[in-house]
């Protein structure tokens, strides 16, 4: 059952280390009107529980602990790991996670990435943009950087190794730049670029 805005989300960890939990305890203590935090020691099912946290990467037999995934539920799986790799991502999603957070995220950050998952949402990219991007009219940073790759001609599986996001979340990024840009096709869309100012 999703939490009711009576009561906070109820957050859990799982094999973390003495230092990543009281750091997020530290980091949540204030907003405990929205999320309560559960220290889990081994990993297993997680009844009474609406998200945890886990990193399947911190250690060995990573594929011994991506395949515990699932056994994790009912809770949805956010995957808490130090390093936003292409690979990673795509195999913790791959493995039945959620979503995919690192331990770089700002309070904000892990905030919003909870919440996102437990609606059933992407989780918000907090990978900054290339700076260098143009930026198009009406276009954020990140879809302009996401049209710009589909006009030199990389599929939606190369954008997403790219710029370190999942492959539906290039879709859904696909999807606003049609709507902005009245584009129902890929050449429309890089047609569109052109007649913007891109010189590519």
């Amino acid at each position: 059952m999703p939490p009711s805005p009576s009561r906070p989300v109820r957050l859990g960890v799982v094999g973390e280390t003495e230092l990543v939990t009281h750091g997020l305890a530290g980091m949540l203590r204030p907003h405990s009107g929205r999320v309560s935090l559960s220290v889990l020691r081994e990993p297993g099912p997680t009844p009474g529980l609406d998200v945890v946290l886990c990193d399947p990467f911190d250690g060995r037999d990573v594929a011994g602990r991506l395949e515990r995934i699932p056994t994790l539920g009912p809770a949805k799986v956010l995957v808490f790991t130090w390093t936003d790799h292409p690979q990673r991502r795509r195999r913790a999603l791959e493995a039945g996670a959620n979503g995919f957070l690192t331990k770089h995220a700002s309070t904000r950050e892990l905030l919003a990435a909870v919440e996102a998952v437990l609606r059933g949402d992407q989780v918000p990219d907090t990978r900054a943009p290339d700076e260098d991007v143009q930026v198009f009219p009406g276009l954020s940073q990140r879809e302009s950087e996401v049209l710009v790759l589909i006009g030199l001609g990389l599929s939606n599986q190369e954008i997403a190794d790219r710029i370190y996001v999942s492959v539906n979340s290039v879709k859904t990024y696909i999807r606003q730049i049609y709507a902005k840009t009245g584009a129902t096709r890929r050449t429309q869309a890089v047609a569109w670029a052109h007649e913007h100012g891109w010189g590519g």
